[in-house]
C-alpha cells in the first residue's frame, strides 16, 4: 500500500493542489473542445459542438482540469439544468470519457482519489432501495465520484416494509456528509427541486453542486 501511495504521490507531483482538486494544466482550450467534439461524435453521430452549448462545455473542460478560472466552485461537483433534450446526460457521458484522459483525481481526506464516475439515473436508486433497503444504497453513498441522472423525476417519496423515504434525498444527504464528489442532471428548475425535496436538501445541493444551466436543441430529433 504504501509502494502504491509513493507511486500516486510521484504522478501527481508535478500539479497543484487546489483545495480538494487537483489542478492539470496547461492545456489549449481549442484542442480540449476538439476532443470532446470527437468523444461526442463517437457516442453520437449525430452531435454537435453548437454556439449554444459550447459555454456550457468550455465550462466543464475547466472543472475537469481544476482550472481556477472556471465560473463557479471547482471543489463542488455540477448539477447540470435544463429542458428535456437539451443534451445534459450527453455532457456527462462525454465529460466521463474525457476525465479519464489525465486520470483527473480530487483529494479526499488528504489522499488522491481518482474523479472516474458512473451515470446513474434516479430510477436505479430506487430499485436499489426496493430490492435491498438501505443497504442496496450503500455502493451510492460511498461512490468517489457518481453522477445522479435526472434529479426530480422519482416519486417523492418511496415506501419499504412501511417506511417512507426520499431515496435521491437520503443519498444526496450521505454523500454531502461523505464530503463525495457528486454530479447530475435534472430537467427542472430550482423552485421544484424546493418543493420536491425541501429547503435541507436544496441546501445540501448547493453545499454539492455548481447549479449550470444547459441550452440547446435536441440534436437527436434534427434529420
Amino acid at each position: 500500500m504504501e509502494q502504491i501511495n509513493e507511486i500516486i504521490k510521484k504522478q501527481l507531483s508535478t500539479l497543484t493542489n487546489n483545495g480538494r482538486r487537483v489542478s492539470y494544466s496547461p492545456y489549449k482550450l481549442d484542442i480540449a473542445l476538439s476532443v470532446v467534439d470527437r468523444i461526442g461524435k463517437g457516442l453520437e453521430p449525430k452531435f454537435s459542438l453548437t454556439p449554444e452549448v459550447e459555454p456550457t462545455y468550455i465550462e466543464l473542460i475547466k472543472f475537469f482540469h481544476g482550472d481556477s478560472s472556471f465560473s463557479g466552485d471547482i471543489n463542488k461537483g455540477i448539477l447540470l439544468m435544463g429542458p428535456t433534450g437539451t443534451g445534459k446526460t450527453m455532457a456527462m457521458d462525454i465529460m466521463k470519457i474525457y476525465q479519464t484522459i489525465d486520470n483527473v483525481c480530487y483529494v479526499l481526506n488528504g489522499k488522491p482519489v481518482r474523479m472516474n464516475f458512473e451515470i446513474t439515473d434516479v430510477s436505479m436508486l430506487v430499485n436499489s432501495f426496493l430490492d435491498n433497503g438501505y443497504d442496496g444504497l450503500e455502493v451510492y453513498n460511498h461512490r468517489y465520484a457518481l453522477c445522479i441522472d435526472d434529479i426530480g423525476s422519482e416519486s417523492n417519496q418511496i415506501k419499504y416494509y412501511g417506511n417512507d423515504l426520499d431515496v435521491v434525498g437520503y443519498v444526496l444527504a450521505e454523500r454531502y456528509v461523505r464530503r463525495l464528489m457528486t454530479f447530475g442532471t435534472t430537467n427542472y428548475k430550482e423552485e421544484f427541486l424546493v418543493g420536491k425535496y425541501g429547503d435541507r436538501i436544496v441546501s445540501r445541493m448547493y453545499a454539492l453542486f455548481n447549479f449550470i444551466v444547459m441550452k440547446g436543441k435536441d440534436f437527436r430529433k434534427t434529420k
